[in-house]
């Protein structure tokens, strides 16, 4: 099975730390963090696929023995008591953006045309988003606690922060690739929710078979330059706490959280100046 880049998180978390500390973590510990991300994020996904509608039965036993294999590994690594506070709070906040994901009323769809509901939900701080996948952080605080540095040491808030904004930078990126079908399936993303606001806002019909264009063109022109400018936000503020520990632009992981990110809101830019020349 292909090893995900999720893998080395831990491994490039600790390449970013200055070489008296690199000495001190046991080779064996970042090969449990390593095996306990990919554990996780398997279990992340399959999870995934359930709160959308689109899990397969037979999987689901799966995503609980990765989930198993992941909490097992954290609880044999007998960190210090206030590092387990924070991973029991993170796994907590997880579960709890889990339920309401699962509460959470799906759209109305009627003749193909969404109805568009009285109330949409209010993303007031976008840094939430990354409740769902926050506990992929762990791995690397974990290096952190091994090393003696408490949850409240200004290095452990400074990483779990950085995480914090590349990880909504991410699931954000997520949601506006799948935005339309997210749509078709009912379901409110980050990204639908400011679709379906405009299009209210400004009377329109939203016929996902009949006149598909109108919703992508309120995407296009509306909503994409929106999000890109979230997204530079989020990336510029995950940046600038990653510089607190190290001066190092080009670690791994800002080439491989950051920067492709990055390229993509790039592309995505270019294609909104190109339209606007034609509009």
């Amino acid at each position: 099975m292909k090893i995900e880049p999720i893998y080395y998180w831990p491994k490039w978390f600790l390449e970013i730390l200055p070489q008296s500390e690199q000495k001190r973590i046991p080779s064996n510990l970042i090969r449990k963090l390593n095996q306990a991300q990919i554990h996780l994020w398997r279990a992340l996904n399959i999870y995934d696929d359930f709160l959308d509608d689109q899990g397969k039965k037979a999987e689901l036993p799966v995503a609980n023995a990765y989930l198993r294999q992941f909490l097992e590994t954290f609880y044999r690594l007998n960190l210090p008591p206030d590092f387990y506070v924070l991973f029991n709070k993170t796994i907590a906040s997880l579960e709890k953006n889990n339920r309401q994901e699962v509460l959470q009323s799906k759209l109305k769809i009627k003749n193909n045309q969404i109805i568009i509901p009285k109330k949409l939900p209010i993303i007031s701080n976008l840094i939430k988003l990354s409740q769902k996948s926050l506990p992929l952080a762990l791995g690397p605080l974990a290096i952190l606690s091994f090393l003696g540095h408490s949850p409240k040491d200004q290095k452990m808030i400074t990483s779990l922060r950085f995480f914090k904004y590349a990880l909504s930078a991410k699931q954000l990126s997520d949601d506006a690739c799948d935005w339309f079908e997210d749509l078709e399936n009912g379901l409110l993303s980050s990204v639908n929710i400011l679709i379906l606001r405009e299009a209210r806002k400004r009377r329109l019909i939203l016929d996902l078979k009949q006149r598909p264009e109108i919703i992508f063109l309120l995407f296009a022109e509306k909503i994409a330059p929106q999000i890109s400018q979230q997204l530079k936000t989020l990336l510029s503020q995950a940046r600038r706490e990653l510089a607190k520990i190290t001066p190092d632009s080009k670690c791994q992981l800002i080439r491989q959280l950051i920067n492709p990110l990055e390229r993509a809101i790039n592309k995505s830019q270019e294609f909104q100046a190109l339209l606007a020349k034609k509009s």
